[in-house]
């Protein structure tokens, strides 16, 4: 029968021994915000103060216009020549002090002037794919603003007066919730989970697995304690540090690196200590399969880091991910919780709309608790 005084004594226990190990103790508190801040400042979906040159044939006052909306473009793109030749350029792209290069022929001008189209061809760096992409979209928009104001000028000549203004084709765009476009308003929420699901586990499975190398567990397998009592008492301090951690981050998301919460933060902080426990609950499992504290921190690792950070949708949608990554995707607390906290602190979600993320994390914890106690075997051998 569970006896709530044994599982305090063993708690207690847990938190005296973590205490009295101060470099353990210092890692398992310090340590998440280290990782935290590391990956908070690290991650950006943005790509500013792109060093690119020009190789102006033309020079003429057409084509410096144009160097000049780039020039202009904010923090964007950061113009480190204006009239390099080829050869230059291109050297200075396989040195790494260029991303990309647009070359503007010498007829530029003359083509602009008789509305004549002028291809342009822009050279980008494609090492990184992503960080391609993103540089060919801004240059596209900076591009067709210039062309807007071509046109307009042209339309200015043709139509007079009535003509400034005219536009064949307007869009009218709204982006909700992230109107602003910040990379951290995606990125930060999903650098706390990712972050709970990576070193908490770790300290909780070598917190067990340190016992059982040094042969210190025999004095619990001589004792009257439960497999259950044993287990919860063990894991409850570092379930309580790690929510801590995680209430932390959450306030540092907010008013540090200014994440909104437009939702109830009482569902937020409610979730979070079903995710935390559901963490510690993977560290818990593999402790109670292995033996050695080695062991322990590197099938933990596996079994956390890796699918809460490739296939939890973190940085690439679950969606855009292949049908035999979905085992590890729907079998990782981080994807809901992910969802969840996405939800609910950048587009403001009610419970109606986070209930499912919420009841499967409940459910994952409490299966992987159940299994991690039916494997305990109490006693050698």
């Amino acid at each position: 029968m569970f006896s709530p005084r044994r599982y305090i004594a063993v708690a207690r226990k847990e938190y005296l021994e973590l205490k009295r190990n101060r470099l353990f103790f210092l890692m398992t508190i310090l340590a998440p915000g280290v990782l935290y801040f590391l990956f908070a400042f690290a991650f950006s979906l943005e790509a500013r103060n792109i060093p690119i040159a020009f190789s102006d044939q033309d020079k003429s006052e057409v084509s410096r216009r144009l160097i000049d909306k780039f020039v202009s473009a904010g923090d964007t793109f950061n113009v480190k020549k204006a009239s390099g030749n080829y050869a230059s350029c291109e050297k200075d792209m396989s040195l790494d002090r260029l991303r990309a290069v647009i070359f503007i022929p010498a007829d530029f001008s003359e083509k602009i002037k008789k509305g004549i189209t002028v291809k342009l061809h822009m050279m980008i760096d494609g090492t990184n794919p992503t960080y391609a992409n993103l540089i060919s979209t801004y240059a596209s928009a900076v591009l067709a603003q210039y062309q807007g104001e071509i046109l307009s000028e042209y339309f200015t000549k043709r139509m007079g007066l009535a003509g400034a203004g005219y536009t064949p084709i307007s869009l009218s765009v709204s982006a909700w919730y992230n109107s602003s476009f910040r990379s951290e308003d995606f990125v930060i929420p999903g650098v706390v989970a990712i972050i709970i699901m990576f070193f908490p586990p770790i300290v909780a499975a070598l917190s067990l697995a340190r016992e059982k190398e040094t042969g210190s567990i025999l004095n619990m397998y001589c004792s009257s304690i439960t497999k259950l009592e044993y287990l919860l008492g063990k894991m409850t301090p570092y379930v309580v540090i790690s929510y801590i951690n995680c209430l932390l981050f959450i306030v540092f998301s907010v008013f540090l690196f200014h994440v909104p919460m437009r939702g109830n933060p009482f569902y937020l902080i409610f979730a979070s200590f079903f995710y935390v426990s559901s963490a510690i609950a993977f560290g818990l499992l593999v402790a109670v399969l292995v033996n050695t504290q080695v062991a322990a921190i590197v099938i933990s690792s596996i079994i956390t880091l890796t699918p809460s950070f490739m296939y939890s949708g973190f940085m690439v949608p679950v969606s855009n991910l292949g049908e035999s990554a979905l085992v590890y995707t729907y079998s990782s607390p981080a994807t809901y919780y992910i969802d969840m906290i996405r939800k609910i602190m950048v587009k403001g979600a009610t419970f109606r709309n986070i209930q499912f993320d919420l009841y499967v994390i409940i459910f994952i914890a409490c299966l992987v608790y159940f299994i991690s106690v039916r494997l305990f075997r109490k006693g050698v051998g």
